[in-house]
């Protein structure tokens, strides 16, 4: 049975995460940003789902082919995560898998919902890279709207 661990327990998801996979993750388990994990085993998790604190998204981490978590994932978003969502507003689940492995495994446990795929772009602004008293240059064709209103930047006039 999928089992949500409580913060203090965080901790045993630490070795589960890829080092090189997404850092909110590791923020997650580490307590500095706010989620929540969902994991097989209370006690000795070896997989798990990471629901991020603010809502936009989910990362599911561990071994890919716990068989236990695979069979019960899909029942479990439907029974605990869909109302939980619902009650937050929100309509729709963006999930990862916290290494590439997870991509095909995602697809086959949710090949019968309506999916989607797209490629995405992180950037690491290196401490040396920042320049505290400088300012970006920026096409004057575009607006800066500020990310909490979930506005992407777009040319001005469309």
């Amino acid at each position: 049975m999928i089992v949500e661990l409580k913060k203090e327990e965080f901790w045993k998801c630490r070795e589960l995460v890829n080092e090189h996979g997404q850092i909110e993750a590791i923020a997650v388990i580490e307590s500095i940003n706010p989620g929540r994990i969902f994991v097989d085993d209370r006690n000795h998790p070896l997989t798990g789902l990471i629901w991020l604190g603010n809502n936009d998204g989910f990362i599911f981490f561990g071994d890919e082919q716990n068989e236990k978590f695979i069979r019960e994932i899909d029942g479990f978003i439907d029974s605990v995560i869909v109302p939980e969502a619902k009650k937050v507003q929100l309509e729709w689940f963006e999930g990862v898998g916290n290494h590439e492995r997870w991509n095909e495994v995602i697809k086959h446990v949710f090949d019968h919902r309506q999916l989607g795929s797209w490629v995405q772009r992180v950037y690491t602004l290196k401490r040396s890279d920042y320049y505290l008293h400088s300012e970006p240059v920026i096409n004057k064709d575009y607006d800066v709207n500020e990310f909490h209103n979930y506005q992407p930047m777009s040319p001005k006039g469309l």
